[in-house]
Order: structure tokens, then sequence, then C-alpha cells
């Protein structure tokens, strides 16, 4: 981030030539240029006000580590007696509302569309994330011993970040992680590529392909399925902290923060289910109605839960039929 965002901009400036303007616009500049991904160029700039709330929270995000570098640069200087100045580092502060990140996930009639369009191999390691919540890299690393060890599900391996964890399965999910063990050694890895190489970051090309093929979320990534195993949890009611367990959190307040509101339709459930009785005249009058407003919710809901109740959507509804 210091080679490619901070160098060629402000490298070559003297730290008691810095003045605020220089950090002004610079910081909007990282704001409208797009990331950049891998050997390709950024594109050209954007006004921030054609920029969508994610992608400006993500832009965001970066801005704040670079104010973090800039800020430790200079307080270091100041203090091994480089400059004088230390209104600089003092008066660099981070970019508010960054860490509200919209967790994409997917419906049961989502995740359907998408198997269909993910290959055999591809296919199991899919299923492999929705059964288990893991991320991409516990699952490649998972072998045939992990299945069944020590409980009705599998073993995750600890890694430089994370601890060791058993994630518990349905039922469904034993019987797929059962066939997947069937006639394999116990050292042999559970997913691999269909001619039996590593998977490597390959799957992340084709699962691209395959979202983009049922016209899912562009935004989705494999790591999106976590959030769907996740946020189902929740939907069907699990407590906050078998989740976390599953997931592999130290506590409840990641869960919470991140799937507690998980989508509309969660909120809409608990209302609907927990809502008592207030007048028994429209109550009644619902209870007729059941049949109607069952198809008039479910024409709501679409096939696509990312875009449902979304204000922007409400406000350009209201303004079509006006």
């Amino acid at each position: 981030m210091i080679n490619y965002h901070l160098l060629p901009r402000l490298g070559l400036l003297a730290i008691d030539d810095l003045r605020g303007e220089h950090f002004q616009s610079y910081f909007r500049e990282v704001l409208e240029t797009p990331p950049k991904h891998g050997n390709k160029p950024a594109g050209p700039r954007q006004p921030l006000s054609t920029v969508d709330d994610e992608a400006l929270r993500k832009r965001k995000k970066t801005v704040n580590v670079l104010i973090a570098i800039l800020r430790d640069t200079l307080q270091r200087a100041w203090e091994n007696g480089k400059t004088n100045n230390d209104r600089l580092w003092r008066s660099l502060r981070t970019l508010p509302n960054v860490d509200c990140p919209r967790m994409v996930h997917l419906s049961r009639t989502e995740c359907r569309l998408l198997l269909k369009h993910c290959r055999p191999d591809l296919r199991r390691l899919v299923l492999g994330a929705l059964y288990t919540g893991c991320r991409s890299l516990e699952l490649l690393r998972m072998r045939v011993a992990d299945v069944g060890r020590d409980g009705y599900g599998v073993y995750v391996l600890p890694s430089k970040t994370h601890k060791p964890r058993f994630v518990f399965l349905p039922d469904e999910g034993m019987a797929f992680f059962l066939k997947l063990v069937r006639n394999h050694s116990t050292q042999e890895f559970l997913f691999t590529r269909q001619d039996g190489r590593p998977w490597g970051e390959y799957h992340r090309r084709l699962f691209k392909d395959a979202v983009r093929a049922e016209d899912l979320p562009l935004d989705l990534s494999f790591h999106g399925l976590r959030h769907t195993y996740a946020s189902q949890l929740v939907q069907a009611g699990a407590p906050l902290t078998v989740v976390a367990e599953q997931l592999g959190h130290a506590n409840t307040v990641t869960v919470s923060r991140t799937y507690g509101h998980v989508s509309p339709q969660i909120r809409e459930s608990e209302v609907r289910q927990r809502f008592t009785v207030l007048s028994t005249a429209n109550a009644r009058d619902a209870e007729c109605k059941k049949k109607s407003l069952a198809r008039w919710r479910s024409s709501l809901h679409g096939s696509k839960s990312g875009s449902y109740a979304k204000i922007a959507d409400l406000r350009s509804r209201a303004n079509t039929s006006r």
C-alpha cells in the first residue's frame, strides 16, 4: 500500500512542506479511484456522487489504513527529531462509517440456482461451504480423517489466525460428507479438482462464472457462502452462541454485529410471527385474506434477496406509481 498509494503521490514531498490541503486532495483522489485488480490498470477517477455505498465503504477503509500509516510515520519522525511539526499527525482523523459492510448472502432458492451452474468438483466445494460455513482455505485443507472425528460433523484444522474447532452437521450434510470419504484413504484431501489436483485459487474464477451465469449479485464471493450459512441459522432462530461456535468466533459480538440484522426478510419474519394481536377484527380480516396476502408477499420477495426492501427501491417504486 505504501508503494502503490503513498510514494507516487506524497513520496517526494518533505515533511515540513506537507499541508492539510495535500492530504485532503490525496484522500479524495484515492476515494475517486477504482481499485486495481491484478496487473490491470486502475480505471479512471469517478465522482463520489456516482460511487455506490459498498464501493465507497471499501475505499474509505483503504483511506483509513493509509491515514494510520501516515500518522504513525509522522509521529515517529517527530519523536526522532526529524521535524518539529507535530500538528500533522495529531490532526489526521480516520473517516467514519466504514465498518458496516453490506453482507451479501443467498436465499435457499438462489443457492439451488447457483449449484446448477457449478461443474461437479466445484459443486462439491460449494456444498461443503454451505453445509459447514467454513472458509475456503479450511475446506481445501480438510482431509478424509477429519470427517466424523470425535463427533457428528467435521474437524477444522487450526491455522495461524484461527483455532481448531468442530463443526456439527445436519443429517443431509453428514450424508454428503460420508459420501465424499467413501473408498478414500484417511490422508486424502476431501476437495480437489476433477483431475485430482489441488484447487489453489482456481475455484474463485469458476465460482464467479457460476454467479454471472445465474445473474446473482456480482459482488458475491466464495466467502459469501459462509455468510449464507450463518444467515440461515440466524433466520431459523439459532442462538448466536451456537452460530459463533460453528463459525469459530471467540464470542457473539461479531455474529451479532454482522448477522443480527442480516436481511429485511428476517426482520419481516420475526415481526409477523411475534406481533401480538391488537385488533381482533383486523386479525380476522387478515386470516380471511391469508392466501392473497401470501401471494402478494411472495411477489414482493422476488428471486433476489439482496434487493428486497431497499430504501432506494421503495422510493423508485413510489415515484413510478405517481
